[in-house]
């Protein structure tokens, strides 16, 4: 039982990677994105420094280089905290939004 329920979360997981729009993102896009997720799912925010912290093993350089990736891909947004001009804020946009949705 264990082992069908395990083929059938691994054949969702393929067909929604199969799809628009993470059928268009690296795989190191796609751990960035669902990390970012789960930190806005823990704190309600996310800063531009939070994306520094998530290289892995490499450079806060290359974290924010995937990070500028998914901007460029339309699945985050970065905006000025209209408080503090020193700090940038990180949301996600309707595309993303819609990719958690689904997701459920």
């Amino acid at each position: 039982m264990e082992s069908s329920s395990a083929i059938k979360l691994i054949n969702f997981m393929v067909s929604l990677r199969r799809l628009p729009p993470l059928s268009e993102l690296t795989g190191e896009e796609e751990r960035l994105l669902f990390e970012l997720y789960e930190i806005w799912e823990r704190s309600g925010e996310i800063s531009v420094s939070d994306v520094y912290g998530l290289g892995r093993g490499k450079s806060a350089s290359t974290a924010y280089r995937t990070f500028i990736s998914l901007k460029d891909k339309g699945m985050v947004d970065v905006s000025v905290d209209d408080n503090d001009k020193r700090k940038r804020e990180v949301s996600f946009t309707n595309l993303a939004r819609q990719l958690f949705a689904a997701m459920g």
